[in-house]
């Protein structure tokens, strides 16, 4: 938001200087990004007039001129432009003079041109940055006084570059900043007066809105007999004073209220609106529009369009139509004041790709008082740079004004909230001063009534909030904090998640990052949920997120395919995130989990026979068990699964003390289909407080052993239905002494044993004592022991 400081002053006094004013406003909350000087003219600029012009002895364009500036005698300047004649007044650049150019500083000096004395330079109007008008001599009023600065006649300007907070809509215009400033400073900011004739003609079809739910107020009325043309001077001073460019005079007025009062207007040609009149509607399924910018859009029933009688002149809130605007050739025009729903505008600038300055304030919010004060300046600025005369009366189609809110204030609770000490009668004078209705004013507090333009004020703390900025914010002591140890880091539940997200890094995996915002297709993609189970935001900033993700499944599927598709095939990624659920049937409203995926070559940096493995599923299981490892999970096994998220046969659960954790394995067909790749993907899913809540015990430094270890192998055939998991959960309970691990080797299934429904199995098994060696008659008798045990309660046949 750009703000001129000459048109600031129309509405309030600033009586300080540049740096005061930004210094003011940044600790008020209106962050000043940048300040530019415009229309400044420099130092040593003085009213001359020229006595005399004779053609220069040397050149065919030049002339030399004897001009007084009202300081002894005339000066001898040469001068190249046309209207150098005698008689005509105009500033003369003294020698001394700096001009300051985006080039470099330029100073005046007495010089010496093709052989011709010059005493200084007669100056254009491009030369001292009012205009871009170089093809002459800037002329002055002949009465004034020579010698008098120009600087005086003509004191420039700053344009002043503010930072608008999404909250604060209220700024987007010279009148909302004046309220402030008036605040700050102590002074009235008063807006001019408008008048507007009256006028009863009666318009009842000229406008009708059909969606009033996405177009609350709509105001419209007829001005006819306008003549198109320039804008004043004044007017096209204070648009270019904050970077807007002049049109023409009817469609700058709806720019200078834009900018003035922040409600955008729209001046429609009514000549060109079939059936003469408006309908704020619903665009119907497929309906085009060419938008001022000369884009062609499709448009859907979720778009609001302001239509005639056939169809849509202008996108609601965000653009007009290419055949909608005015010409020189208009003659009769309806100018638009309306109030749009801010979510629909915003949806649809985002969807569209299409913004403006319109769009940028309706997307906020506006005032709905306001959009009748706007409609009352615009026509009383039309009929006076334009003409015509008002040709209806107001149309004002509403679903009724919205009810202010009104806030209890306490001043010892604002006191509290800011840290320092403002009296009663302070805080009740600030309150009022930014326009807020205060009342029933007692010794404890008030009540306070929150205008439509101030959108963020709902409650106390806003209020303090109010207080404390105006106030002044270096006016809060600071107090020193005393820090109290409370409890250890151990017990901080994110340093237990970094914990945990370093241990997945250890394993090789890198980390993703995902919105936890995203569509209803990406949420369905974790096939535990459904529909129903997802939470939907009320407010969404687009279709694309809409819900609360309920895994993290579904966005890491599509940063998988976008890898693919750039050929990125090999890959180990993980998230660990907050994923929230609607059905507490299922989980909590919100838990962390962890995603891991892994996919592609291997070994991609070997070579030969070596670059064609791929990664499976035992691969994934392997990563899970280094992680456990890592994490010191002790208690953890795996059980096959079916999954609708995995393909059928290639799936296991995770069990956690006896808590399922999450499952694993390969990702079923149809959520890779599509993909450009030959290789399986494996996923991954776990609950993270299941990890984290698990019996870590401590962690002690072990010693590299000293003594050798025995090795001993176990065979049997078992029943199929028995797990390699079930397996080395038994060994765990035998408790055999010195036995440092136990690791399956060998599985064999021929036809004999499918048909038995049988599986032969082999173990490795590692003894070991850290103090001394063993003897084979102590690993023996171990080994024994271990083998009748399997035999009579497992029930297996050892081999």
């Amino acid at each position: 938001m750009d703000i001129s400081r000459n048109w600031l002053t129309q509405y309030v006094a600033v009586d300080c200087d540049i740096p005061t004013l930004c210094d003011k406003l940044t600790m008020a909350g209106i962050e000043v990004e940048a300040v530019e000087s415009a229309g400044t003219v420099p130092a040593g600029v003085v009213v001359g007039r020229i006595l005399e012009r004779k053609p220069h002895p040397d050149s065919d364009h030049m002339s030399v001129c004897k001009v007084d500036v009202g300081q002894g005698e005339p000066l001898q300047i040469v001068c190249g432009a046309p209207n150098c004649d005698a008689g005509n007044t105009v500033p003369v650049a003294l020698i001394g003079t700096v001009f300051h150019t985006p080039e470099g500083d330029f100073k005046i000096k007495k010089s010496k041109l093709r052989g011709v004395e010059s005493m200084g330079m007669m100056c254009s109007e491009k030369e001292l940055g009012f205009s871009d008008n170089h093809e002459g001599l800037m002329i002055l009023d002949s009465s004034l006084k020579l010698g008098t600065p120009v600087e005086k006649l003509y004191p420039g300007d700053t344009r002043i570059e503010v930072e608008v907070t999404p909250n604060r809509p209220d700024w987007l215009s010279m009148w909302g900043i004046a309220r402030d400033v008036s605040c700050l400073f102590g002074v009235e900011a008063k807006l001019p007066e408008i008048k507007v004739p009256e006028c009863n003609i009666p318009a009842p079809n000229l406008v009708t809105v059909e969606a009033p739910d996405l177009c609350p107020r709509y105001i419209g009325r007829v001005i006819r007999n306008v003549k198109v043309g320039p804008s004043p001077k004044w007017m096209r001073e204070r648009l270019e004073s904050v970077g807007l460019r002049s049109i023409n005079n009817i469609v700058d007025v709806t720019n200078f209220v834009l900018m003035e009062l922040g409600q955008p207007l729209h001046a429609f040609d009514l000549a060109k609106l079939e059936g003469g009149r408006v309908v704020a509607r619903r665009a119907k399924s497929g309906e085009k529009i060419v938008t001022l910018d000369g884009k062609e859009l499709t448009l859907e029933p979720r778009h609001l369009v302001i239509a005639d009688a056939a169809k849509p002149m202008a996108l609601a809130g965000v653009m007009g139509g290419e055949y909608s605007g005015v010409t020189d050739a208009t003659t009769d025009v309806l100018i638009e004041s309306a109030l749009f729903l801010p979510s629909n505008i915003r949806a649809t600038s985002r969807e569209l790709g299409i913004s403006s300055d319109s769009s940028y304030r309706f997307e906020r919010g506006v005032d709905f008082d306001m959009c009748a004060v706007a409609s009352d300046r615009a026509v009383q600025l039309i009929l006076e740079t334009a003409g015509g005369e008002l040709a209806s009366e107001k149309v004002d189609v509403n679903s009724g004004r919205p009810e202010e809110k009104v806030i209890p204030c306490r001043f010892d609770r604002i006191r509290a909230l800011i840290g320092t000490e403002v009296s009663n009668e302070r805080i009740v004078d600030i309150l009022r001063r930014l326009h807020l209705k205060v009342d029933e004013v007692t010794e404890t507090g008030c009540r306070v009534t929150a205008p439509l333009f101030r959108l963020d004020l709902s409650r106390e703390a806003d209020l303090a909030e109010e207080v404390a900025r105006i106030h002044g914010l270096d006016k809060i002591p600071e107090i020193p904090v005393d820090g109290k140890l409370c409890h250890s880091i151990g017990e901080d539940t994110y340093w237990r998640l970094q914990g945990l997200r370093d241990k997945v890094i250890e394993t090789g995996f890198y980390e993703c990052m995902h919105y936890s915002m995203v569509n209803v297709n990406s949420a369905l993609a974790d096939r535990r949920f459904r529909r129903e189970d997802l939470i939907e935001l009320s407010n969404p900033l687009s279709l694309e997120l809409a819900v609360l993700r309920p895994g993290l499944l579904g966005e890491m599927l599509g940063t998988i395919e976008r890898n693919i598709s750039r050929r990125n095939l090999n890959l180990r990624l993980f998230e660990i995130g907050k994923v929230f659920c609607g059905n507490p049937e299922l989980f909590p409203e919100e838990r962390f989990e962890l995603c891991m995926v892994l996919t592609g070559q291997r070994s991609p940096e070997r070579y030969s026979g070596e670059r064609k493995l791929e990664y499976d599923f035992y691969d994934l299981k392997g990563a899970l068990e280094t992680l456990f490892e890592l994490a010191r999970v002790k208690r953890y096994r795996f059980v096959p699964a079916e999954d609708a998220r995995f393909r059928p046969g290639h799936a296991a659960e995770v069990w956690i003390e006896g808590k399922k954790a999450g499952a694993f394995g390969e990702l079923a067909a149809d959520l890779t289909r599509g993909w450009r790749t030959t290789y399986p993907v494996f996923a991954a899913q776990l609950e993270v407080d299941v990890i984290l809540a698990a019996d870590h015990g401590t962690g002690y430094y072990v010693p590299f052993p000293l003594f050798p270890a025995t090795e001993r192998d176990v065979a049997f055939v078992a029943d199929e239905t028995l797990s390699n998991a079930d397996i080395l959960e038994f060994i765990r309970k035998c408790k055999l002494p010195d036995l440092e691990s136990a690791q399956v080797f060998d599985v064999f299934v021929d036809d004999k044993l499918k048909a038995e429904h049988k599986k032969s199995m082999a173990y490795a098994l590692i003894f070991r004592n850290r103090e001394r060696t063993l003897t084979d008659a102590e690993v023996n008798a171990r080994f024994e022991k271990l083998r009748t045990r399997l035999a009579s309660e497992l029930k297996v046949e050892l081999r």
